[in-house]
């Protein structure tokens, strides 16, 4: 791919968090590993404020820079509690990991030191713009061009203006602990914890064990309003407390909140600029699970410019999933006592392992519908059938084009 000389690069990487990085790493693994890069954050040194965890096997994408692995999951509710093992699925064995954002730039921005195509630049990020050429990110100091931006950092105009129904965040802190007793089980995740308050949402605890005596304890919670860091810290340090802790030591926090809504943010955002990560949709809007999806989505961009292509968009997930997204986004919004209700009845009918298939979307229609069918049905209903009726009216609200008499 030839351009001229008004361009700064052949490809212009904005923002360098887990999606900008994921794209670069995919280029230096592709066929225009020596094309012109350009990178940009007002923050280039390897970071450590958070974990990413998810589950698969060897060939998931970033497995080897796992430095825990877990094969049990636990889910809790008030008066009783599961524990499952992962199985055996067409990749292979699955097991729970986690990647510390440490290792993880780390092992990217060591790959790209030594590569003299690749230019970075720690900047703030002022603009992005949609030219007619190609996309221009400006700085503070003048503007960078190139024939196709791929940035992680701002909405596209347009998915700013959308209209958001349910407008839920999931938000959340976290403490990585070293505890005086030894209260944790070191081979066991507790992914949901649901014998708390639940205040106005949903909320649960998420246990990370490294040792009876270390772990990465976090609440969370799933509303409109989000809560502050102190706050999920005053729950995570009276869980402890109920543990029976003792002294602990705080080696590590984290806080975060994440969108969880029903708006569909696009991947590109214009001709020339496309939009990666939670930007671009790639965070489950009921769950806020984004690192594999991220994975997918930039291998895919980056496979096509790669081959002299336009890009074109990571497809969408099947329309069953993405309808009960909406369905149970509207049923945490509208009626969030529910929300406790629903999962109790969802892992008491069904295996850990096998909600986790249904939220990787690989499940088969029979498994889904024996999965739905336990679930609490009055709120339900309601939610799908108003959200059936906005895709009616979407439906029946878009403009039609008609094409001009012959």
């Amino acid at each position: 791919m030839r351009h001229s000389g008004r361009f700064d690069a052949d490809l212009v990487i904005a923002g360098a968090g887990g999606a900008g990085l994921s794209a670069l790493w995919q280029v230096l693994h592709s066929s225009a590993a020596h094309r012109r890069i350009i990178v940009i954050d007002q923050e280039l040194e390897p970071g450590d404020r958070r974990t990413w965890s998810f589950w698969g096997d060897d060939r998931t994408p970033f497995a080897h820079l796992s430095d825990r692995r877990w094969d049990r999951l636990e889910v809790r509710f008030p008066g009783w509690r599961r524990t499952d093992p992962l199985g055996t699925h067409a990749g292979g064995r699955r097991s729970y990991m986690r990647v510390r954002q440490r290792d993880y730039d780390r092992a990217v921005l060591d790959l790209a030191s030594d590569r003299s195509n690749v230019r970075f630049l720690e900047q703030s990020v002022v603009g992005i713009r949609d030219d007619r050429d190609g996309g221009v990110v400006v700085l503070p100091d003048g503007e960078v061009r190139a024939p196709v931006v791929f940035q992680s950092m701002r909405l596209a105009p347009s998915d700013r203006e959308a209209p958001v129904r349910h407008p839920l965040r999931q938000h959340f802190a976290g403490w990585e602990v070293r505890t005086e007793r030894p209260i944790f089980e070191p081979d066991v995740v507790t992914l949901m914890d649901f014998d708390t308050d639940q205040h106005d949402g949903i909320a649960f605890f998420y246990v990370l064990p490294e040792a009876p005596d270390r772990a990465l304890v976090e609440h969370t919670m799933f509303s409109v309003r989000p809560r502050s860091a102190s706050f999920h810290g005053d729950h995570v340090a009276r869980r402890l407390d109920q543990m029976g802790a003792g002294q602990i030591d705080v080696v590590r926090t984290e806080h975060g909140s994440i969108p969880m809504e029903d708006r569909p943010l696009g991947q590109r955002w214009g001709d020339h600029v496309w939009n990666l990560g939670t930007v671009g949709g790639m965070t489950k809007p009921t769950t806020g699970y984004t690192f594999q999806r991220i994975h997918a989505q930039t291998r895919h961009l980056v496979a096509a410019w790669a081959a002299g292509g336009v890009p074109a968009p990571l497809p969408p997930s099947p329309a069953r999933y993405r309808f009960a997204d909406r369905t149970l986004l509207n049923v945490l919004h509208h009626r969030p006592e529910h929300g406790r209700a629903i999962f109790d009845r969802l892992f008491r009918s069904s295996s850990v392992d096998d909600v986790l298939t249904f939220l990787d979307e690989r499940s088969t229609l029979a498994a889904d519908a024996r999965m739905l069918a336990r679930l609490p049905w009055p709120p339900f209903l309601r939610a799908a059938a108003s959200e059936l009726g906005r895709g009616a009216t979407t439906s029946i609200t878009r403009p039609v084009r008609i094409a001009p008499a012959s």
